[in-house]
């Protein structure tokens, strides 16, 4: 005779569980009726107005009036949104020469933004210290008391140990396996999370961005410039990030144009450019900012910069599309500013290399964030850890 198995549930474990199912869909909601949140929960009454005191006196929501009453008439139901300012997390986009720092409040919005110029590519302690300068500036600057910053989440390119937080290996530093979590985590009163920056950008994408109600996906982090051009993949699967059973999922290293290549290759075309032929003598003067500024007044070889580069992203991404067949392809990183004019090249060059029926359903959207989607998803990635339903303990 088979016996039935009898599972216990600890009551604080159902009561958190609880808590972060209700908080989660006020905010997905934004506002929210306590009748829609016993709908929408399957929680009884009882629970949700206790749970709903117990989220107010931490001053994690805020009551703001009456939504209407049923077609039976009654008590009108109080309307719920979080509270905005009751905590916040810290994102920072380490680059060499630069780091990039933003802080959301607790619905995603961003509220401080900065880009720091520091010098990050000497060695570890000094990178440390860079990184603890420019956690602190922002602080200082958005006037925010320490004790509601929920973490900083500090993002990498290549590949990075999001366990461990330790950096494998980057092009910020060339030391392998920086233990950068272990220099970090004593130093400030928040957790500090190390993570990827093309799995960042998704995260952010997924949290507050293009692929907020899409499970497959995968994010496009363009870097592009004068000494510089790379690419970083992103991917979203059923919902979660996918890093790879080594945190190397998307790390493609492509061999690329930069755009002082890019800028040689049609430099004897440039007396054709409305904006471009005053600079036939002095190229060195152009980067991606004043070039994007070109190709959206529409300057001719400005767009054919663009158009080639696109198309070679394009080739690059398209076995990527093939392989995993996601429904949204969603470009970030400075040049997502252009809009259509780089979608454009980077559709049709998918179009070329891909299966139709993979093709056709592809949409391919340019992330809003653009230079700080990086920073905005690491930040991302604090608020989803705040959020996530403790499903361990079922």
């Amino acid at each position: 005779m088979k016996t039935r198995k009898h599972f216990t549930f600890d009551p604080s474990a159902v009561k958190g569980y609880h808590e972060k199912l209700t908080l989660n869909v006020i905010r997905e909601n934004a506002i929210v009726s306590s009748s829609e949140l016993i709908r929408l929960t399957n929680l009884n009454k009882s629970t949700i107005f206790s749970i709903l005191k117990e989220l107010s006196c931490k001053s994690l929501i805020v009551s703001t009036g009456k939504g209407e009453a049923t077609e039976k008439g009654g008590v009108r139901p109080s309307l719920w949104q979080l509270n905005a300012e009751a905590y916040y997390a810290i994102g920072i986009d380490v680059e060499i020469g630069e780091m990039t720092a933003v802080i959301l409040d607790l619905t995603g919005k961003t509220i401080k933004k900065n880009i720091y110029k520091v010098d990050v590519s000497n060695n570890l302690d000094e990178l440390v210290e860079s990184i603890i300068f420019v956690i602190n500036s922002i602080i200082s600057d958005s006037g925010i008391d320490e004790g509601k910053i929920l973490g900083c989440c500090i993002a990498f390119t290549g590949i990075v140990d999001y366990l461990r937080g330790i950096v494998v290996m980057s092009g910020v530093l060339f030391n392998l396996n920086l233990q950068l979590l272990d220099k970090l985590k004593h130093r400030f009163r928040f957790p500090i999370l190390i993570e990827n920056n093309a799995n960042a950008a998704a995260i952010g994408e997924k949290w507050i961005g293009e692929g907020k109600n899409k499970n497959n996906f995968m994010v496009l982090l363009i870097e592009f410039d004068i000494s510089v051009a790379g690419l970083g993949i992103g991917i979203i699967l059923e919902g979660n990030i996918y890093r790879g059973a080594s945190f190397s999922a998307g790390e493609l290293y492509p061999h690329m144009p930069n755009l002082r290549q890019m800028i040689d290759m049609v430099r004897p075309r440039f007396p054709e450019g409305k904006i471009l032929k005053d600079y036939v003598s002095s190229p060195e003067e152009l980067d991606v900012k004043n070039l994007i500024e070109m190709a959206r007044q529409g300057d001719e070889i400005a767009l054919l910069i663009f158009k080639m580069f696109g198309g070679k992203v394009g080739e690059i991404i398209a076995p990527s599309i093939a392989l995993l067949n996601p429904d949204t392809l969603i470009i970030t990183g400075t040049i997502s500013e252009l809009g259509q004019i780089i979608i454009n090249p980077i559709e049709n060059a998918i179009q070329m290399n891909v299966l139709a029926v993979t093709s056709n359903t592809l949409k391919i959207a340019a992330g809003k964030n653009q230079q700080f989607s990086v920073a905005v998803g690491a930040a991302s990635l604090v608020l989803s850890n705040f959020f996530k339903l403790p499903m361990s303990n079922y």
